[in-house]
């Protein structure tokens, strides 16, 4: 199981076409009482922070975990089409082989951030990559078979072999990597 501080979103190119993330956030709280926006606590920000009401909301104001609403390109994630995802209880999810390079790429950007409170996320996000390596081993995940497929880009296929290479010089887990057929 999973423990999360927040949860990421990450929006389908087909539903996403021509929204940004704020739309998204304004639709979603407007659809779903358990969702609500709060203004940013940055000095001269413009954006909301959406959050997710947990079960026991209404008796425990506190339960509430934060979502954020991810549109590729942002962040360097690949575009994803719906057809691409599987779904676990009706819910879609994108193929592990990009959560996993979104994750490294989550740790690598907490990891150089001049912000404290970015730099402490760098703990959850190993665990979370540990564990989604062990997943995608579970699952047969290839790296060779992602780049033959051509269903990324050769830059987001480089961008991820760097990734993992920043990740392995500083936790190791060669194998695992290798195992997965990342050029490490």
């Amino acid at each position: 199981m999973f423990h999360t501080q927040d949860i990421d979103i990450v929006v389908s190119k087909e539903t996403g076409q021509g929204f940004d993330a704020e739309y998204i956030k304004r639709i979603i709280a407007g659809e779903d009482d358990r969702y609500y926006l709060e203004r940013s606590k940055k000095r001269g920000a413009t954006h909301r922070i959406l959050y997710c009401r947990l079960p026991g909301w209404a008796t425990d104001d506190t339960r509430c975990v934060k979502v954020d609403i991810l549109v590729p390109p942002t962040l360097n994630l690949p575009l994803i089409s719906a057809s691409e995802t599987c779904r676990i209880s009706n819910i879609p999810v994108m193929p592990i082989f990009d959560l996993l390079v979104m994750k490294v790429q989550g740790w690598w950007d907490h990891r150089n951030s001049r912000r404290a409170d970015y730099r402490a996320k760098e703990s959850a996000d190993t665990s979370d990559v540990f564990a989604l390596l062990k997943q995608a081993k579970q699952e047969n995940v290839s790296y060779d078979d992602e780049f033959d497929e051509g269903r990324h880009s050769p830059e987001f296929m480089s961008r991820a072999g760097i990734l993992v290479n920043r990740f392995v010089n500083v936790y190791g887990r060669v194998r695992q990597w290798r195992a997965l057929g990342f050029p490490v």
